[in-house]
């Protein structure tokens, strides 16, 4: 019976294996509800998973709730945190982003971004903690403020968070808002925490600095700047003399206009960061340290952009340009409204292993590139969706999740097309595993060398995450297999 796996697999799913060398055009995606029985969300904008966990998923709503679904085999969703009573949603300000301290499972820290009141509307990063009660629940009273930063405008807040490799707390900023940089706070170092990407030490690790003091803003002793941080002691900026005793020191990167959604791959470290343009580009930006992005004086690579009044700003210097950038329009290469996306690291997608997966609000347009450490391949369109807001992962597997505006549910990019994963003899039975395909679609298994026996339809067998499992009867004098999955 040991012959018996000596079955030959076609060239139909054999690709499907090796897909890291396949185009990704080749194949279907599409996107479906990833936890039916949970309903609608109210504007969910930001998806996290504490780190090492696989049964959590927590979701911010822009309004002020953050949500957690336990048990994703069986979800259940329930209020983690309400955060209504502090937050300001109002146009593009609200609840913005959620991080889980690197440590989470044994400290219980959890940090926030939003948009409060001070005096006035304010940018506020916080940390909380987890109830001492209910893991599944945290304490509003446990409040610890990072910073609060008054804010003139209610758009252009970027507000992401996450925790990066080295254990650092990454916060985007947009340029305070407006447009055409009004406010003018672009190419500027030494004035408050607008326009950049911010790097901070949560643990104040021995080494490191206080921040320098602002006056216009609530700088607390809660956190401390990275000694390597790149504008530490910076006497200079675009060419201009700054007093390095007011330079905010928290910037890790500079010249982004409205930062919305960005994301570390697990796998490089790599920071990919979805930049939203004024009037004619989008663009995606690798955040390294240092960088200048080069907004105002660039909007892409288009210097002045249309509308900016650059006389008497600074001018970008050693400006770092996009990585992807795309006009404002509505053909499959455009869009008008970048969302950051992620990488995919998952388990179940071979072909869409290590791409950049990102989107575009207004025309709904899902794109995918792969990005080597120096070239980006030309995206990809996987398909057209409706107003995405953020990404994230199904920590289970990999899965890319999205949100979407508006009462919506938490989406899941799947291929259309299944693939037979393994083959393993069971006796007289051999028993094939795969995954890919939508729940519910109307596929079949053919075998034999013509490929016309419909052996077995597995139509509704695929699970909420796209997985199957059959078993197909061999005789006795059975050497080879040939499998094929068909529509």
């Amino acid at each position: 019976m040991r012959s018996l796996l000596r079955f030959c697999i076609s060239a139909v799913f054999a690709a499907a294996l090796s897909a890291g060398a396949q185009p990704l055009g080749s194949y279907l995606w599409t996107n479906v509800v990833a936890f039916p029985t949970l309903g609608s969300i109210a504007n969910p904008v930001c998806i996290a998973s504490p780190p090492g966990e696989t049964n959590r998923l927590f979701i911010c709503e822009h309004g002020g709730i953050i949500d957690v679904i336990t048990n994703l085999a069986a979800p259940n969703r329930t209020i983690f945190m309400n955060l209504t009573s502090r937050t300001v949603f109002s146009g593009e300000a609200g609840l913005l982003g959620l991080a889980f301290h690197p440590g989470f499972a044994t400290n219980g820290y959890f940090y926030v971004s939003y948009n409060g009141t001070n005096s006035s509307l304010s940018d506020i990063v916080s940390r909380f903690n987890i109830s001492a009660a209910n893991s599944n629940q945290g304490d509003p009273a446990s409040e610890l403020q990072m910073y609060v930063q008054p804010d003139r405008a209610n758009n252009h807040n970027g507000g992401d968070i996450h925790f990066g490799p080295d254990g650092y707390l990454y916060i985007s900023v947009g340029d305070e808002g407006n447009e055409y940089n009004t406010l003018h706070d672009a190419q500027h170092i030494d004035q408050n925490l607008f326009s950049g990407m911010l790097r901070i030490d949560v643990d104040k690790l021995p080494g490191n600095l206080a921040p320098n003091p602002d006056s216009g803003a609530t700088i607390t002793g809660n956190y401390s700047i990275p000694a390597d941080n790149p504008f530490v002691g910076a006497t200079t900026f675009d060419g201009i003399t700054v007093n390095p005793a007011q330079v905010r020191t928290e910037f890790w990167a500079v010249g982004l206009r409205n930062p919305w959604r960005f994301s570390f791959d697990p796998v490089t470290g790599i920071l990919y960061c979805g930049d939203v343009g004024q009037d004619q580009v989008e663009e995606v930006d690798i955040i390294k340290a240092g960088g200048n992005y080069g907004w105002a004086t660039y909007e892409g690579t288009n210097s002045p952009p249309s509308g900016v009044n650059t006389n008497g700003q600074p001018v970008a210097q050693n400006v770092t340009f996009p990585l992807i950038k795309y006009n404002h329009g509505s053909a499959t290469n455009q869009g008008n409204c970048i969302i950051g996306g992620v990488i995919y690291r998952g388990t179940r997608f071979p072909e869409l292993s290590g791409a950049y997966v990102y989107a575009d609000y207004a025309d709904g347009n899902f794109w995918a590139t792969f990005y080597d450490g120096t070239n980006a391949t030309p995206p990809v369109v996987l398909f057209k969706g409706s107003s995405p807001t953020a990404f994230g992962v199904d920590p289970r597997n990999g899965d890319i999740l999205y949100t979407m505006d508006g009462t919506s549910t938490i989406r899941r990019i799947i291929s259309q097309k299944p693939n037979i994963g393994s083959i393993s003899l069971n006796d007289t039975n051999i028993v094939l595993n795969g995954a890919g395909g939508p729940p519910g679609s109307n596929y079949f298994l053919l075998t034999s060398t013509n490929f016309v026996n419909w052996i077995n339809s597995f139509t509704g067998q695929l699970d909420g995450l796209g997985n199957f499992m059959l078993t197909n009867p061999v005789g006795t004098n059975d050497t080879q297999k040939f499998y094929r999955i068909s529509r």
